[in-house]
């Protein structure tokens, strides 16, 4: 019988047991979930933002053990303790071969049925990974951010930053606030996050990491200048709201020759857009959809390496709930109670 987190149709969540077997096939390895956090997506599919009835998975953020390696590909063994994010890529189809690896296999050709079980498939070929080993020392709630730190990683690159850059992010969820820190490790100057939602900034303001602005009171352009002592904007702009309005706003806060960083899934269009900064301030634009590969020379994960040296500051942005609580830590992944929600299956 395995306990599961059922999404039954939008707004509705049920705390199921099962009788089911997950039969492994050559090209998967089955993990024991251990622990799950609710990213973004999940939220936009409990929302109805999402199409549910197009989805074969639901939670993707999730460390755990094997159970059974199947054909052991990856070196994946019996007992190993494992996270779920992109390691690498086929290698051969048009994304592989064009840089794009983070486009290689959609969540729904590689989990069945995802994180939100005891239990999950996973597909694991010698051509495709999606698990990364990680260390004794790094406990499964936190291991369970690899994804997302992963997603991080890639709007961290795609920011380009020079040494001192000053950086403001909007949006202070899992992957703004964890791409902060990357940031910061990477040699960043001055970086302050923005949010809307009191909350959510009070559980950020009381990790003392980051000074935060909230963009709901008039002024916050104001402050967030004074913030940086200049009046010429932000060298580097983190945009991870979702919130389609905002892109606007990043425009007034980057400076001249400044770059944007679009790391959202926004589900909705930006109503009086004025495409004329782009012009006029001789703006970068890109976009960065995690997760991507981030691979050392001996071909596994860097993002490993990161989570273990911010695994102290991690934990400090984690909510972990029990299973019984699992609708509460979606409840508060909502509202922006938890900046993370962390579910936990097992110790």
């Amino acid at each position: 019988m395995l306990r599961k987190i059922k999404l039954t149709a939008p707004g509705q969540l049920e705390l199921t047991t099962e009788d089911e077997v997950l039969n492994v096939t050559e090209d998967t390895v089955k993990i024991e979930v251990k622990a799950c956090g609710i990213c973004g997506s999940d939220l936009a599919l409990y929302n109805g933002t999402r199409d549910l009835s197009n989805e074969h998975y639901f939670g993707h953020e999730f460390s755990g053990i094997v159970i059974d390696p199947g054909k052991g590909a990856n070196g994946l063994k019996a007992g190993m303790r494992v996270a779920s994010e992109l390691v690498h890529g086929c290698g051969q189809c048009w994304y592989c071969r064009n840089g794009l690896e983070n486009y290689c296999k959609g969540l729904n050709d590689v989990l069945i049925p995802g994180g939100f079980t005891e239990q999950t498939l996973v597909t694991n070929t010698k051509s495709y990974s999606y698990l990364s080993p990680i260390p004794d020392d790094l406990d499964f709630p936190t291991a369970a951010l690899m994804e997302a730190a992963n997603c991080a990683f890639r709007v961290a690159i795609k920011a380009d930053i020079k040494p001192g850059d000053t950086v403001l992010v909007f949006g202070l969820g899992a992957i703004g606030f964890i791409g902060a820190l990357i940031l910061k490790s990477m040699g960043a100057g001055k970086i302050v996050g923005a949010d809307r939602s009191p909350l959510r900034l009070e559980q950020v303001r009381k990790t003392g990491l980051i000074d935060v602005l909230d963009t709901s009171e008039a002024d916050w352009l104001d402050k967030a200048k004074e913030l940086i002592s200049s009046t010429q904007g932000f060298d580097v702009i983190i945009e991870a709201t979702g919130a389609p309005a905002v892109l606007k706003d990043t425009f007034k806060a980057v400076r001249h020759g400044g770059r944007i960083v679009v790391g959202s899934v926004y589900h909705g269009t930006v109503d009086g857009f004025d495409p004329l900064p782009i012009m006029r301030k001789e703006l970068t634009i890109v976009g960065a959809k995690g997760s991507a590969p981030v691979r050392k020379s001996n071909g596994y994960s860097a993002v490993v390496d990161k989570v273990v040296q911010l695994k102290d500051e991690l934990q400090k942005l984690i909510t972990v709930y029990d299973y019984e609580d699992a609708l509460t830590a979606f409840a508060d992944a909502r509202s922006g109670k938890a900046v993370k929600s962390v579910i936990k299956f097992a110790d």
